[in-house]
């Protein structure tokens, strides 16, 4: 496929998400309804730009019936555009993943929530496929962990939907769970659903991999107010919302300070002092396991110099 503008396929790849959130909703659309529909997205758009863009989905594995003048686009069964992205290896797949991150920075973001990750994700994947047949050149093999369910769920939180899950914590009892899903965090290649929880009348985060079932809830959760994605996780380090928010100075002996100088853990973290033994971090975040977990790692390389309460509970 000729490279096209930046502009353009930004265009295209705007359409194409248009073209499928209409025909999930089970509806028929004529291409001449949806060239009018698109017309916000691209003012020159015709009908024949429209049944393009159609077949397109075809070849990515929709099922919509051929439309005329009689008979109108639709999906004869659903179709999901994240699951047919997975693995896709043509130039054309790559180039539209390439525009993806910046179509949801001009979206809403609360619409969107943390997919951009999905999708940036799915684009490595495509541009280093042909690269992985060279033995010179070594990936870490790696899957996300409960992303086949990544979909259906937000399906749920764009449509504002309370759901049952049936749900298995580590080395636990089976559990149901009446939940409003919110939005979807990837952490530490596991995949987390982050959900306002009818029992406990709190925010929890569930592990995709630990969800057995998703159906949806005849009980009714409505919320007054909903969490903002772009501040919830602000100062969380993974995504378990627990512990106090504090300032927190650890000293970390070289040279693994120095990973943690160039992995940084938190966007808050800068260094306070720097001798030739040891470096002195500070962040500014939750005191919840994933922080925890992390100075835990570093064994006898760290020490919590900051507050007295962690440093008690770590045994530091």
């Amino acid at each position: 496929m000729p490279r096209t503008s930046s502009s353009s396929s930004d265009k295209r790849l705007r359409r194409i998400f248009f073209i499928h959130q209409n025909l999930r909703t089970l509806q028929s659309f004529s291409a001449e309804e949806l060239a009018e529909a698109c017309k916000e997205i691209d003012p020159a758009i015709n009908e024949r730009t429209i049944r393009a863009d159609i077949q397109f989905l075809r070849d990515l594995g929709a099922v919509i019936p051929k439309g005329n003048k009689h008979q109108k686009f639709f999906y004869k069964l659903p179709f999901s555009l994240i699951h047919s992205l997975e693995g896709v290896k043509s130039g054309d797949i790559s180039e539209m993943l390439a525009y993806l991150n910046q179509l949801y920075q001009k979206a809403p973001k609360a619409a969107f929530l943390e997919l951009d990750k999905v999708f940036l994700a799915l684009e490595q994947r495509v541009r280093t496929t042909d690269a992985k047949g060279d033995a010179r050149l070594q990936f870490e093999k790696t899957e996300y962990s409960g992303q086949n369910k990544i979909s259906e769920l937000y399906d749920y939180i764009v449509k504002e939907k309370t759901i049952e899950l049936l749900y298995t914590p580590f080395a636990r009892e089976q559990q149901k769970r009446t939940i409003f899903p919110v939005f979807l965090k990837e952490y530490n290649q596991r995949w987390f659903l982050i959900a306002f929880d009818g029992d406990r009348l709190t925010y929890q985060n569930f592990a995709l991999d630990r969800i057995d079932s998703i159906k949806l809830s005849d009980k009714k959760l409505s919320l007054d107010k909903f969490p903002d994605p772009e501040s919830y996780f602000t100062n969380l380090i993974g995504v378990s919302l627990e512990g106090e928010l504090t300032n927190i100075q650890i000293r970390i002996k070289k040279p693994r300070a120095f990973y943690v100088r160039t992995k940084r853990w938190h966007s808050t973290q800068k260094e306070l002092m720097e001798t030739t033994e040891f470096i002195d971090f500070q962040l500014v975040v939750y005191t919840n396991r994933e922080l925890k977990s992390k100075i835990w790692e570093l064994g006898r390389d760290v020490e919590v110099l900051f507050p007295e309460a962690l440093k008690r509970d770590l045994g530091s």
